[in-house]
């Protein structure tokens, strides 16, 4: 599917400009001509200007659905009330990208359709709940949920990083101390022993050999540390090597308790929130298993929903897989029972998310 910027006319001869997904300028003259429009002019959206106009911080966008769903819920017309609305937003890009959503809305696009012009700026789990709710008739409630789901879902990453700084700051600190000493504190030290290094215990002897090799490797091994430093961000770019990193620290003992916590509770919220939108539990599965942040649950999610296409239930497809949470396990057994998953679901994030605090 490929974005397009389109000029059109209506049925009273004005012209109608907007944007659209389609997988061609071809399907694109379609769908228009099926909205009573017709195609004058389609040029596919460059990256750079995609790029641009997909740029909403999150807090932004936490307000912008607290706002759109507030004048839903009140009975103001769509278009009249996200016009409104963004005209208040504080950025010039926020400003821009609302803008361009009220004319293609006015073109006789749907709010879902619109959104996935802009998938940086509109999550996947964001842009399946809209859908789920226009189809529902219940686009408030939803817009509502969403507002709560990125208010939690902010508060869990702040929650990550918070854990994450303290341990950094100690490795970065006790690395720093052990050079110091190895290179500078103990050749002075054994300076002062009449007999020299032949004097001392083979311990100690050991360390003087590797602060020779420190010293005297300090150019490359610099270089060394710095491809690594540089090198592992880069490499968690690639789908395969996080995967490894993050299926090793997930092995790590009490870290990767909190991770696999972190990443369930993740996966719970955004499954009970698209579930609570009325979303089929495939559209669930998926898109709750890519928003849990952890490649290694991801594919063990996803796995899972391809065993409830083959019959399995919710329960036992999650049963199966080798990572998951016992007690996410037995809280959708119970929601499965009781014909309230979503519930479910919710007490288990508000369970991990006090545990994990």
């Amino acid at each position: 599917m490929k974005a397009f910027e389109y000029t059109a006319t209506n049925p009273l001869g004005q012209f109608v400009t907007g944007r659209a997904m389609a997988a061609s300028e071809l399907a694109l003259d379609r769908d228009l001509e099926g909205r009573g429009l017709l195609l004058t002019h389609a040029k596919p959206v460059s990256r750079r200007q995609r790029r641009t106009l997909a740029r909403i911080k999150s807090d932004e966008l936490i307000r912008l659905t607290t706002q759109l769903s507030t004048v839903v819920g009140a009975g103001i017309p769509l278009i009249e009330g996200l016009r409104g609305i963004g005209e208040r937003l504080e950025t010039k890009e926020a400003r821009e990208l609302v803008a361009e959503m009220v004319r293609s809305l006015e073109a006789g696009q749907s709010l879902s359709e619109v959104m996935a012009v802009y998938p940086k700026a509109f999550p996947e789990s964001y842009r399946n709940s809209v859908a789920a709710g226009e189809q529902s008739g219940r686009l408030d409630d939803v817009l509502d949920r969403l507002a709560t789901h990125m208010e939690w879902s902010r508060g869990i990453r702040n929650t990550a990083i918070q854990a994450l700084i303290y341990p950094a700051i100690l490795l970065v600190a006790i690395t720093g101390l052990i050079l110091i000493l190895l290179l500078f504190l103990l050749p002075r030290l054994v300076g002062l022993f009449p007999g020299g290094v032949a004097d001392l215990p083979w311990q100690t002897r050991i360390l003087m050999n590797f602060s020779n090799f420190l010293a005297s490797n300090a150019l490359p091994l610099g270089l060394l540390a710095a491809l690594v430093l540089f090198g592992v961000p880069f490499g968690m770019r690639r789908r395969g090597f996080r995967r490894r990193v993050e299926l090793g620290l997930l092995r790590v003992p009490k870290l990767g308790r909190i991770l696999h916590q972190i990443a369930t509770t993740s996966f719970a919220g955004t499954a009970s929130m698209l579930h609570g939108a009325g979303c089929d539990v495939f559209t669930v599965l998926r898109t709750a298993a890519s928003s849990c942040g952890n490649i290694p649950l991801e594919l063990e999610f996803s796995a899972a929903a391809d065993a409830i296409q083959q019959g399995a239930t919710l329960s036992d497809a999650l049963e199966s897989q080798p990572h998951s949470d016992p007690l996410l396990i037995q809280m959708v057994h119970v929601g499965e029972r009781s014909g309230r998953l979503d519930d479910a679901l919710s007490r288990l994030v508000r369970f991990y998310d006090d545990e994990v605090q």
